[in-house]
This record gives C-alpha cells, sequence and structure tokens, in this order.
C-alpha cells in the first residue's frame, strides 16, 4: 500500500514539474517587438537579409539631418541608415529614427506624410501592413528624361522607432521586402 502511495506522489510529482505549473502569469512577447536596450543602430538590418540583398554599411543620422530630410519635430533622439544594394544595381536605405517615445513616433510619421501635397491624379499613400505593424507606402514621381517614374517610401512605427524604407527603384517589391526583413 505504501508503495503505491509512494508511486502515485512520485508521479504527481513529476507530472506537475514537466507541465510547468506555476502561479506566475507570463505575457507572450509578440514576434515583431523591439528588444528591449535597442537603438537605431542596433535595428538595421545587416545580417540574414533576402536574397540579392547586400548590406553596403551604416551611417549615423544626426537630430538636424533628419529634421532636414523628413520632418523637425519634438522628441527626435537620433537615427542610422543602412545603405544596401538589390541585384548589384539598385541602391535602396532603411533609416531607423528614434525618437523620446511610441506617441512621439506616429506624430513624427504624421508630420511627414502631412508634408506632402496631394496628387493630380491617384493615390499618394497606400496603407498595408508589414510585420504586424499599421505601415504606410508613399509615392512620388521623378522625371527621368522625358518620364514621370514613380518611386515608393515605405514608413511605420514600432515602439519609439519608425522605421522608412525607399531608394531608387520604381519597383515597390523591392523595397516592400527589404522592409519585411528588418523583422519590425
Amino acid at each position: 500500500m505504501i508503495k503505491k502511495i509512494l508511486l502515485v506522489l512520485t508521479i504527481s510529482i513529476l507530472m506537475l514539474s514537466i507541465s510547468g505549473c506555476t502561479d506566475e502569469v507570463t505575457e507572450e512577447t509578440p514576434v515583431n517587438a523591439i528588444p528591449e536596450g535597442s537603438t537605431s543602430q542596433s535595428l538595421v538590418p545587416a545580417d540574414n537579409l533576402p536574397q540579392n540583398y547586400e548590406f553596403l554599411g551604416s551611417l549615423e543620422l544626426s537630430v538636424e539631418k533628419i529634421g532636414r530630410s523628413y520632418v523637425p519635430v519634438y522628441g527626435l533622439v537620433g537615427g542610422y541608415e543602412g545603405l544596401y544594394m538589390y541585384l548589384d544595381t539598385t541602391d535602396v536605405y532603411v533609416d531607423v529614427i528614434e525618437l523620446d517615445s511610441s506617441a512621439s513616433a506616429e506624430n513624427f510619421i504624421a508630420q511627414y506624410k502631412a508634408s506632402f501635397t496631394e496628387l493630380s491624379s491617384g493615390e499618394r499613400f497606400t496603407e498595408l501592413v508589414i510585420n504586424d505593424n499599421s505601415a504606410t507606402r508613399i509615392v512620388e514621381y521623378s522625371t527621368i528624361g522625358k518620364d514621370n517614374v514613380p518611386r515608393y517610401t515605405y514608413i511605420w512605427s514600432n515602439d519609439k522607432f519608425v522605421f522608412v524604407v525607399g531608394g531608387a527603384t520604381d519597383d515597390y517589391v523591392v523595397l516592400s521586402t527589404l522592409a519585411e526583413s528588418t523583422g519590425y
């Protein structure tokens, strides 16, 4: 009889330890969550890039440069730009801009989008999802020779970081693939 009780107790203890039953409640971290302590430099993708993309290097973006290139808003901390080559012919980039809060990041995007004028035909902004984040694809037109050629930019925020992906291509898939490679 004692053997049976010991066997039941042993099995019960073993089952509890295997199942991991505890009183702690754990939150599941979203796949695209920015790791704590991340910097704009650490979020520039350099490894595990999609096929046909080559990382050329990165450079620091000062608050002043970000203000001139995008919009000068309150809360800018700084940023980094990753430079890439697609198929040895196309220059593309990922800018990771750090702000002091997620609200400042959202304000940055709103102010940047507000800096564009309406297109005479078609839509300038296309709302979409990148890595489970609401994102915007922005189209601008450049005159190359006698043609107006579309140029695309993707922009979205995750926590206090704003990601901007663009480059010298009229193929928005090239840019969306690079945008997805950020993982954020």
